[in-house]
């Protein structure tokens, strides 16, 4: 789902999470947005692009629906892919090149440092992104990042039957914020100062789309970061290799 916000403020922002994208949250957390929707998505990343957004960001919500929300006389899963499987054996199996330490599987070096480097043409993209510093790119790669996304997904639901669709991926700054919900606005607004705020500096830009998700956060884990309850995680992205240096994100 996703659309062009009318104005960036509080009611818009909600509105679009409670009613447009259907997110599975109290109707109690907070007033601004109206009343509460159908809560039919039980998971959600948001994606916001400031960059290119103005007074009117993009926002689009990536999200899974209940089934028994969606259709009530729901009784199995549909059109599963005959090959996943394969799928997953083929992308687990592949063989990448890992700066350093050679070749291995993907599922290996997935597990070691997280998604292996994009290549094209057998170019490393982080090798691309460095060339590219000091070229105006922030709004480019922000807006392209949401309009992959569908693409992603397509790919990966046809070879696996997974919305996880992150399998390769340049060098990349994150950070993630932990507030309580009716603060959600509040924390996404003060990363979009400092997003635009960034585009002025010519050695480190903030150059993807904002993120955040909701989380529930059970009394479970042996180190968890906070309190069991509904939390809102605000999310900053950004291309490493498009800094200066590597100071000038620090």
């Amino acid at each position: 789902v996703e659309a062009k916000l009318p104005a960036w403020n509080a009611h818009e922002f909600w509105k679009f999470i409670k009613q447009d994208a259907e997110a599975d949250i109290p109707g109690d957390v907070v007033h601004d947005g109206g009343h509460e929707g159908s809560r039919k998505s039980w998971n959600g990343e948001y994606f916001i692009d400031y960059i290119n957004g103005g007074e009117t960001p993009h926002i689009m919500s990536y999200s899974q629906k209940a089934n028994h929300s969606v259709d009530p006389d729901f009784d199995g899963e549909l059109g599963i892919p005959e090959s996943v499987a394969e799928g997953y054996s083929y992308m687990k199996n592949k063989r990448v090149a890992e700066d350093g330490r050679g070749m291995m599987s993907w599922g290996e070096a997935a597990r070691r440092d997280g998604a292996p480097p994009i290549k094209i043409a057998g170019i490393d993209v982080n090798d691309i992104l460095d060339a590219a510093k000091k070229l105006p790119i922030a709004g480019l790669l922000s807006k392209a990042a949401i309009e992959e996304i569908p693409g992603f997904v397509k790919r990966m639901s046809k070879r696996v039957n997974d919305g996880f669709f992150l399998t390769y991926a340049p060098a990349a700054l994150a950070a993630a914020y932990f507030v309580k919900p009716e603060n959600g606005f509040e924390a996404m607004d003060y990363l979009r100062k400092v997003q635009l705020a960034s585009t002025k500096s010519k050695d480190f830009v903030w150059n993807l789309p904002g993120e955040f998700r909701f989380i529930n956060v059970s009394d479970s884990a042996v180190l968890q970061p906070v309190k069991p309850g509904l939390w809102f995680n605000a999310q900053m992205i950004s291309f490493a290799d498009l800094a200066v240096n590597d100071q000038a994100w620090k």
